[in-house]
């Protein structure tokens, strides 16, 4: 049978409905453990409120499994618009009591909504999601601490917050349009190019000896065909940047959350890239750093620091030292990451998504088994993650950060030469160490490009730290 667009499209959502139901399901395991951590006093969360969120969950989920048993194109289209308000209602459950960061959640829904490659649905969804955004911030207003204590007035708090929903929401929807639109036309054009394929190649086998022995007409045909493989290479290349498109999106969304991790991630990308490159030079595994491999770790580094939506923005933003307690809670985002990098849509055929959850597990392992989460030590630790720990720390030492200014880089060297073999592989610190010229080279523009930005950021939280230690004592 031949492929068609509509037949093309509505298998899509059948396939894309069935992924959304599976998230449904996982997402149960979310007040389960709920009611387990607050057992075991590790996190409170009101038994009723995990009650509820768990019965939410599992009807929405049994409902749209069994829409999903159905071949009935109605009913698969119900299960489409049904799945999407189903995960938009669990982030907006989550959010009414602070469970979850919604300025950045609550894009997910959106994002998943650009796989069905429906403009009008995705921005049915997007404008749901700001929507119950907004509602949730109503709803948390009067709960949150600075009103508890007397700091800020519900109206107060819930306008502050919200003005910034709002902007992030305009971004969200041009970039959301922007993919299911483009997406859309893509696809069909390439459904269409496909079908000019399978029917091309049908003439070709169909053409009796005569014709074939015609050289004028088998040149003509051979070129028809390069021209349709031509433009099914450029089709495929057109997804691809939108994929990259969107998980540099998220990342960058992750920089509304914490002052400076929206930039380091740009640079340990960029950091990535070169150390990768320079071991491959240096002989060092060359048959694993293929250029492939070296894109796809690239790439991955953008969602390396992902779980950090997890971690309240007063730590993230604090200045000073961490205390014992704060520093516990940040250990926790290596882990969180990976547990939110378990939503991502297979890429690459699923090999991009374990790169990207091993880069967020593992980077703040160390060569000598002392880091965190799991202290494993050695070749035991993933050579992403270990190229990733590499240029973390490397960022970390010489940009600037709210609680120190940035080391230069021959006193970042002197780290690096002094952790070969406990906290870096030594081929790796290596690497590091003979990529001196070019660090300081990319750090002196990466200064020079974000300057005016991180002072004017810098200087705002500083301010909020200050106002929230005056009324803290009483000062207006």
């Amino acid at each position: 049978m031949a492929i068609t667009d509509e037949s093309f499209f509505n298998e899509n959502i059948v396939s894309i409905n069935k992924k959304i139901n599976l998230i449904l399901f996982c997402a149960i395991i979310v007040p389960v453990c709920f009611v387990l951590f607050t057992f075991i006093g590790f996190w409170y969360v009101p038994t009723p409120y995990a009650v509820m969120v768990f019965a939410y969950t599992v009807i929405l989920a049994a409902i749209c499994f069994f829409l999903n048993k159905s071949s009935n194109k109605v009913l698969q289209y119900v299960s489409m618009y049904l799945g999407l308000s189903a995960v938009s209602g669990f982030v907006f459950l989550l959010g009414i009591k602070g469970i979850v960061v919604l300025t950045v959640s609550f894009a997910f829904a959106p994002f998943l909504s650009c796989l069905y490659y429906d403009r009008k649905l995705t921005n049915i969804t997007t404008i749901l999601n700001f929507c119950l955004t907004i509602l949730a911030y109503w709803i948390r207003s009067s709960a949150v601490t600075l009103v508890l204590t007397g700091v800020r007035t519900p109206m107060r708090w819930f306008i502050e917050n919200v003005s910034g929903v709002i902007v992030e929401f305009v971004f969200v929807f041009l970039i959301a349009d922007t993919l299911a639109k483009r997406t859309n036309r893509t696809l069909r054009r390439l459904v269409s190019t496909t079908e000019d394929v399978s029917k091309a190649y049908k003439q070709l086998k169909d053409q009796n000896l005569e014709q074939f022995n015609s050289n004028r007409e088998l040149i003509e045909k051979n070129e028809f065909i390069t021209k349709l493989n031509d433009e099914l290479n450029r089709t495929n290349i057109v997804l691809q940047e939108n994929q990259h498109k969107i998980i540099e999106f998220v990342a960058k969304c992750l920089g509304s959350h914490d002052l400076f991790t929206g930039q380091h991630v740009i640079h340990t990308c960029k950091y990535v890239k070169e150390i990768a490159i320079e071991l491959r030079n240096s002989g060092n595994y060359a048959s694993e750093l293929d250029d492939e491999h070296i894109e796809r770790f690239t790439l991955a580094a953008f969602l390396h620091d992902i779980g950090k939506i997890h971690i309240p923005e007063g730590i993230l933003n604090k200045i000073g030292k961490f205390s014992p307690e704060e520093f516990e809670l940040m250990k926790c985002h290596p882990m969180e990451g990976r547990k939110l990098l378990e939503y991502l849509p297979p890429i690459d055929d699923g090999e991009f998504n374990i790169t990207a959850k091993e880069m967020a597990l593992y980077h703040h392992e160390k060569w000598d088994g002392s880091g965190y989460p799991y202290g494993i030590s050695g070749d035991t630790i993933p050579l992403c993650a270990r190229i990733m720990a590499a240029a973390d720390v490397l960022d970390a030492l010489i940009s600037q950060r709210l609680y120190k200014d940035p080391m230069t880089i021959d006193e970042a060297m002197d780290v690096f030469e002094k952790a070969k073999g406990t906290q870096f592989e030594p081929c790796i610190a290596d690497a590091v160490i003979h990529l001196k010229p070019l660090i300081a080279l990319i750090d002196s523009d990466f200064k020079a490009n974000e300057a005016e930005q991180n002072a004017e950021e810098l200087a705002w939280w500083q301010r909020y730290h200050e106002n929230l230690m005056n009324y803290g004592k009483g000062e207006v």
